[in-house]
This record gives C-alpha cells, sequence and structure tokens, in this order.
C-alpha cells in the first residue's frame, strides 16, 4: 500500500508528538500517580498536587494534541493518512513520555483508553465532515473532546473500580485508618463526645426496653414482693434518667476526663458508631463504584467546560495558521 505522506502529515505528527510531551511533562511534575489518587489517606496530598501551578499548566496544554489531531482530520482527504498522523504520533508520543517520566508509568492503561477515544474522534470526524454544512471546525472540535473525554471517563472508570473491587478489604482498612486517626487525634473535641455518647446512650435505652416488654417485668408491678415492686419502679426511673439531659452531662464529662483513648477503646468507638449508621457499610460495599464515578464525572466535567473552551480556541488557531502558510 502506498501510504504517501505528505510534509503536511509530517508536520501535524511532530506537532501531536511533541505536544503530548509539553502535557505529559507537566504531569509528571505535579507528581501525581494514579496508585496515590486511588489511596485514602494520600487525599490531602493529592489536593495539593491538584492546587499546584504544573497542574494548572497541565491543563491548558493537555487540549492542544486534540485540537492538532482534529484539525489534521478536517483538512487531511485521505483517512488513511489521518489514522496514521492522528494515532502514530500520539501512540509515539505517550510511549516516550512514559519512557521520559517516571510518573507516568502508572498511566499505561489510561494511555490506552486515550488511544482508543482518538482512534474513535478520527474515524467519527470522517463521518461528520461530510454531513456538516456549517461551524464545521466548531462542531468537529467540540466532537473530538466530547468523544476523547467520554471515552477517558469511561477507562478510567473501569480501571478504579476493578481495582477497588479487587483490593476491598485493603480500602476497608483505609477508611477505618482514616476514621481512627480523626477520632485519636481529635478525640476531645465536641464531635466525638458527641458521637459517643449518643451511642452509648442508645444502647442502655435499648436494653431498658426490652427488658420492659419482658412479660415477666410487667408482671413485677403487682407482685406481693415489695422487693420486687421496688425493682419494677427503680427501672423505670432508670429509663427516664437515661433521657434527662443530666445523665447526659455527666457521660460528657466523664469522657472528658480521658486526654487519650486507647486503640482498643477507639476501635470500640468506631464499631458501634458503624452499627448505629449504615451508611458507613454501604459506604464501605460500593466504595468502588462510589470512587469510579468520581473519577468519571471529574473527567466529563473538565471535558465539557475547561478542556472544551481550549480546544475550540487553539483548533481555530492551528487552522487560522495553516491556512496563512498555505497561501503563502
Amino acid at each position: 500500500m502506498d501510504l504517501k505522506l505528505t510534509n503536511k502529515n509530517y508536520v501535524f505528527l511532530a506537532l501531536i508528538f511533541l505536544s503530548i510531551i509539553l502535557w505529559a511533562y507537566f504531569l509528571n511534575e505535579t507528581g501525581l500517580m494514579l496508585k496515590e489518587m486511588l489511596n485514602l489517606g494520600e487525599l490531602e496530598n493529592v489536593i495539593g498536587k491538584l492546587k499546584s501551578t504544573a497542574f494548572l499548566f497541565f491543563v491548558f496544554t493537555f487540549p492542544i494534541s486534540i485540537a492538532l489531531n482534529v484539525i489534521h482530520s478536517k483538512i487531511e482527504e485521505n483517512k488513511i493518512n489521518s489514522f496514521i498522523v492522528g494515532l502514530g504520533g500520539t501512540a509515539i508520543g505517550l510511549i516516550v513520555s512514559m519512557l521520559l517520566f517516571s510518573n507516568l508509568q502508572g498511566y499505561l492503561l489510561v494511555g490506552v483508553f486515550y488511544l482508543i477515544g482518538r482512534a474513535l474522534t478520527i474515524e467519527l470526524i470522517y463521518t461528520k465532515k461530510l454531513e456538516l454544512k456549517k461551524y464545521v471546525s466548531f462542531r468537529l472540535l467540540g466532537t473530538g473532546i466530547h468523544r476523547t473525554g467520554t471515552i477517558l471517563a469511561i477507562g478510567l472508570f473501569l480501571i478504579i473500580a476493578i481495582t477497588v473491587n479487587s483490593n476491598q478489604e485493603i480500602y476497608e482498612q483505609q477508611i477505618d485508618q482514616q476514621l481512627l486517626e480523626v477520632a485519636g487525634g481529635e478525640q476531645t473535641t465536641e464531635q466525638l463526645t458527641e458521637l459517643f455518647v449518643d451511642s452509648m446512650i442508645e444502647t442502655q435505652k435499648q436494653t431498658a426496653q426490652q427488658i420492659i416488654e419482658l412479660p415477666q417485668f410487667q408482671a413485677l408491678e403487682n407482685s406481693p414482693d415489695p422487693n420486687a415492686v421496688a425493682f419494677h419502679q427503680a427501672i423505670l426511673i432508670q429509663k427516664d434518667y437515661l433521657n434527662s439531659i443530666e445523665y447526659r452531662q455527666k457521660i460528657e464529662e466523664e469522657i472528658s476526663k480521658k486526654q487519650n483513648l486507647g486503640d482498643n477503646e477507639l476501635q470500640g468507638v468506631l464499631d458501634s458508631v458503624k452499627q448505629q449508621m449504615p451508611v458507613f457499610g454501604i459506604m464501605t460495599d460500593f466504595l468502588w463504584l462510589i470512587m469510579g464515578f468520581a473519577f468519571f464525572s471529574a473527567v466529563l466535567l473538565l471535558s465539557n467546560t475547561i478542556f472544551y473552551v481550549l480546544v475550540l480556541v487553539y483548533g481555530i488557531i492551528i487552522e487560522q495558521i495553516y491556512e496563512m502558510t498555505i497561501k503563502k
């Protein structure tokens, strides 16, 4: 097969390659690694990196390669050449980036989905550019970022969901550890005291209610034995006392006297809170879905907002430069 690549094709291939190296450099500089973003204990560290200047430059440079790819597919009549230039420049750029930048080696599967997104985008552009009559460049550029963003979002969802689901026990331990660290570091605060008191009083109230509802206990009220009657009255009084502000304050004072709860006590508080709040169990069971959907939503949000605008701007600039070059 005679490919007959032109100078135009080689220029676009080189530009796509260099643009990928550019945004890959900034992504590497952020220090963000996929395994780190999946570690719940590194959440604060990850947020700090997302606020870095390097990440800002990554956001502004990432859409350049997509814009180059779309514009080349628009002006190139030969679809095979477009695939060679678009996928070739992208694949070489991704491979070289992962060899040059150590932080990006964990993004191999993400790179595969990115490449798939580029291939599907090129195919779609060749279908749509024959149908569109107005605002062709804008609409093709929008198609390019939407299709690439969607495939990337789906890919990240699958990667993260499978990773988290296959390491469920590890993530359960991470959640417990985070809760214990929060409790251990903030145990004198009002929040922990309130959680502990609520859990303790609720357990005692349930126990008292179960006793009161027993037929044997209710029969004590009319017992000829004065001790049995006294016991019956004492339990009823105690139940009312459990609902009193005085009893709650007493428990809070006892807890506040403890400067540090031991690990076993903290674990006991955690277990008690998790029993009283089933949402913790639901979050743990469906953590793979929650984390996967979070990444999926974040990528789609970027693709439909910042990346969308930047792809349009870069694409129009690239097309104008190309047309000016042709006229010369």
